[in-house]
């Protein structure tokens, strides 16, 4: 789609939570050619992303901050282009933006090096309870509060992709035992990773801690309920950087209300934000975090960098990569 001189396209950057749009390198650049409105808080109400999807031509949307489906395809006539940060589109109409010939494109994926070091500083925190202790550390004059150690524990680590095989090397570094499951994983692959590949049922009975990897999809979704709690050791620890529908949360909760669990690490929850009231919060047992396995500054503007480009060069009419080339006509 080649700019025309006398049109001045309107973008919508959209759950630029921390801030870091206007540091990509190709934001500037964006300024210049097209009208750009970037959006710190979450939209929630019809009437927000009514006004704010005016007139927009494209929309830049930081992974799946913002669930975009035929509702939102309604709000936006103007919109030619969804340019999404990362290779995810589970939260996209898909089928819906072609047919409307809105063209969707995506960016390079990270290493999965941020959500492995984030997966290790949650095991650590729940199991020395650092937390806890950084917290009674204010109004305390020295908490006694003993925690565990890693070594000579058996990790459980559920789905050995990029992520979860850094997890399990790093466990082999401080003698901690690992077990491993995945829909195809193999012993070879396994103990590639230092890890020994067993079925689901038996990881869950023998592991301390319990550290989730696999991806959301109809098949994980719900994977860890009741049943599979009552399965875990008496104390276990639950680690979750994964996606919150793949824990039952109704189940996880009384888990470590009956103290099933001795504590849990989570970066991920079936909606997000975590609403203000929700009983997890109330908990004193649980780490929690605000997603923030993908979102360090380095690969927030990285991503804001590629995506920017992605708009800057399908208004110029380059070729970039799409998700669904077939919603883009060609004369």
């Amino acid at each position: 789609m080649a700019e025309k001189p006398s049109e001045r396209y309107r973008v919508a950057v959209f759950d630029d939570y921390e801030g870091l749009a206007e540091r990509a390198e190709a934001y500037a650049m964006l300024t210049q050619r097209t009208e750009v409105h970037v959006y710190r808080e979450k939209l929630d109400s019809d009437a927000d992303f009514k006004t704010a999807l005016a007139g927009i031509h494209a929309v830049l949307l930081m992974r799946e901050r913002t669930r975009f489906g035929e509702k939102q395809l309604a709000l936006a006539p103007a919109l030619k282009l969804i340019s999404q940060t990362g290779r995810t589109t589970v939260h996209l109409d898909v089928a819906g933006a072609t047919k409307r010939g809105i063209a969707i494109s995506v960016t390079p994926s990270d290493t999965g090096g941020s959500t492995f070091e984030l997966t290790t500083a949650l095991i650590f925190s729940v199991l020395r309870r650092i937390p806890e202790v950084d917290r009674r550390m204010r109004t305390e004059r020295w908490p006694a509060v003993a925690g565990h150690v890693l070594e000579g524990k058996t990790l459980g680590v559920m789905g050995l992709g990029r992520i979860g095989s850094q997890v399990a090397r790093m466990a082999r570094l401080f003698n901690a035992r690992v077990l491993a499951t995945a829909r195809t994983l193999t012993p070879e692959r396994a103990r590639e990773a230092g890890a020994e590949a067993v079925p689901l049922e038996r990881l869950l009975r023998e592991s301390d801690i319990i550290s989730v990897h696999v991806p959301l999809n109809e098949n994980t979704r719900g994977m860890i309920g009741a049943k599979e709690f009552a399965l875990m050791k008496p104390g276990a620890v639950l680690i979750n950087t994964a996606r919150g529908p793949i824990v039952v949360e109704p189940a996880l909760i009384e888990a470590l209300k009956s103290g099933k669990l001795s504590g849990a690490g989570l970066d991920v929850y079936d909606q997000e934000p975590l609403p203000m009231e929700h009983p997890l919060r109330k908990l004193d047992n649980v780490v929690l975090l605000s997603h923030r396995g993908y979102a360090t500054e380095e690969i927030l503007i990285e991503r804001y960098h590629h995506a920017m480009e992605n708009i800057l060069n399908f208004f110029a009419g380059k070729e970039i990569k799409l998700v669904n080339p077939e919603a883009v006509k060609h004369d």
